[in-house]
């Protein structure tokens, strides 16, 4: 919570998209620099520990004197809210340095594991996301098969699943009592700069909904596709009418690149390793 810098989640999180848990070499690359990334800023982690130290009057008169503080202002607000629930500069190093062998170790597992699953679907075989895929096609045969091989391969391997989500969940619980955190959600509240009862607000609002909305949208939706009761597999299929029309490559990626670029050159730049380098 308090040990690598963001500037360093940033670079680790712009090298993921990198990771091909297929290759063995790039899988390893990954984890290297997770393990290089943790050494290098572990001469970090008092920075947010003497940051919290400093008195609110203090910084409030540092906002006042430089501008670029005050650039700066959200950010350090949002690492300050934390103060109540940092814990010694000895356990926020302990934490720091376990890191990468405790959540980060788990996700990368369960990552590596959905990459690894295969999926068979009318005699050929696939990966999790091309399956995926069929479940947008108009055939409602193939989409039913595609959703059951989905079933299937996941319930074979449930126990693994269960085991990672269960291990992440018990260490958030543990972290969470050491930091005296009143809900499992505390954390992420904090670290929005939003509070509680806003979220909950809407939470409540979109349930509330649900009958004028969801459920109005699924009962028109398998009207329009003449269906007595809705399936999972039909969730995202087609309506009559729409689909079937095919997109190259090449026009898929101008689609892409033309909606990033009225947004942002930056982010046309950002997508070209995904088109260049796979």
């Amino acid at each position: 919570m308090f040990g690598r810098s963001d500037g360093w989640l940033a670079l680790y999180a712009g090298l993921r998209y990198q990771k091909n848990t297929r290759d063995p070499a790039r899988a390893k690359f990954l984890s290297d620099i997770g393990t290089r990334l943790t050494e290098i800023t572990k001469p970090l982690v008092f920075f947010r520990l003497e940051l919290n130290r400093t008195q609110d009057k203090t910084l409030v008169g540092r906002f006042d004197e430089c501008a670029g503080l005050r650039h700066c202002r959200v950010w350090l607000e949002t690492v300050r809210a934390f103060r109540p629930h940092q814990l010694s500069a000895e356990i926020e190093a302990y934490a720091h340095d376990f890191r990468p062998v405790q959540d980060e170790a788990w996700a990368k597992l369960f990552s590596e594991a959905v990459s690894s699953l295969s999926f068979e679907v009318d005699g050929e075989s696939d990966s999790l996301e091309p399956t995926l895929s069929i479940l947008l096609e108009p055939d409602r045969g193939r989409r039913q098969r595609a959703h059951r091989a989905i079933g299937e391969v996941l319930e074979e391997n449930k126990r693994l699943f269960a085991r990672i989500i269960n291990t992440l969940l018990q260490t958030r619980l543990i972290d969470h009592r050491w930091r005296k955190l009143p809900t499992p959600q505390a954390a992420r509240h904090l670290s929005n700069d939003i509070e509680p009862e806003i979220v909950q607000a809407l939470r409540d609002s979109v349930v509330d909904a649900y009958p004028r909305i969801s459920h109005r949208y699924y009962a028109l939706r398998a009207r329009w596709m003449g269906l007595e009761k809705l399936e999972s597999w039909d969730r995202n299929a087609p309506l009559p009418g729409q689909g079937g029309q095919i997109f190259s490559w090449e026009e898929a990626r101008e689609i892409v690149e033309s909606a990033f670029a009225e947004f942002s050159p930056v982010l046309v730049e950002l997508a070209a390793p995904f088109f260049d380098a796979g």
